[in-house]
């Protein structure tokens, strides 16, 4: 079963930042929602179906509908483990779930009734079951910042915690999809920087030789990086970028469109024009004509 992106409304059901003692332990079980959990402090011994992890500060587990599991302190101090479950999707059975604790042999007929479809198993939404991502401070905010919601729940508090949970997945997912097209010589870290660099100079135009310069890299190397991570070569993205800002500015001000064509670096109207009809297929006065 795919993940329906356009559909997705999660439902929090618990978010709590919770500190255990050293003895501390959750017998095998099987949950019927998802569960994030951050190993803030301590050290834990967990199991997920057959797989054993030893997890230590900053790392993350994410446990699964169905997913046997269990989890033990192994640190011999306390542990503390900020973590949210969550359904992806809020239905009329939502708000009736709790939180599971057994094994899935000792579940009653209806009790297995409400085990949620595993939509983060497959690519490209697999979430692992054990990760420490590389930059984990996204992350971390968010989750403080739904569990604080959570807890004062103050007006609008459903719409902070939907929104801080799906900036959470977003993260967590794209660190993955990034993990998996590069290799291990540091190359993400890398071609962030150069779409940064893209992304700061949409006001001109940025030249090939000018990132391959900049960045120390052959042309053609930087080139096909570029093209396995972000599926367009870094001229393709920075025109991609340059004509996204000349829609919204199109759109929402009032400026001329030879000021625009200015802003952005064109070196005329009719440069400009040219690459936007590319681009959006139609010309930027239709394009204004059109909003």
């Amino acid at each position: 079963m795919s993940l329906q992106m356009e559909i997705i409304s999660p439902y929090i059901r618990v978010a709590i930042d919770s500190v255990v003692d050293e003895s501390w332990a959750v017998t095998e079980r099987v949950i019927w929602d998802y569960e994030l959990l951050y190993l803030m402090e301590g050290q834990l011994l967990v199991m997920v179906e057959d797989r054993v992890y030893h997890g230590t500060a900053g790392d993350f587990f994410f446990f699964k509908p169905g997913e046997r599991h269990s989890i033990q302190n192994i640190g011999g101090t306390r542990v503390r483990q900020p973590h949210v479950h969550f359904d992806l999707y809020t239905d009329a059975l939502s708000a009736q779930i709790g939180v599971s604790f057994k094994p899935l042999e000792a579940m009653t007929s209806k009790e297995r009734s409400w085990m949620r479809a595993n939509e983060l198993a497959e690519a490209p939404y697999d979430v692992p079951s054990y990760f420490r991502p590389s930059d984990g401070l996204p992350i971390t905010q968010a989750l403080f910042g739904l569990i604080r919601e959570f807890e004062t729940k103050p007006p609008f508090y459903e719409l902070r915690m939907k929104s801080a949970l799906l900036a959470i997945l977003a993260q967590i997912m794209r660190e993955q999809y990034w993990g998996s097209k590069t290799s291990s010589d540091g190359h993400m870290e890398l071609l962030a920087d150069v779409r940064s660099y893209i992304e700061n100079h949409a006001n001109r135009s940025v030249k090939l030789d000018e990132l391959a310069e900049r960045f120390h890299l052959s042309k053609f190397y930087l080139i096909g990086l570029f093209k396995t991570m972000f599926h367009m070569t870094p001229i393709q993205y920075h025109q991609h970028i340059r004509i996204e800002k000349a829609k919204t500015m199109i759109q929402f001000t009032h400026h001329s469109l030879q000021d625009i064509a200015d802003q952005l670096g064109y070196a005329n109207i009719h440069a400009f024009s040219r690459a936007f009809k590319t681009s959006a297929g139609c010309c930027p006065s239709e394009f204004r004509r059109a909003r």
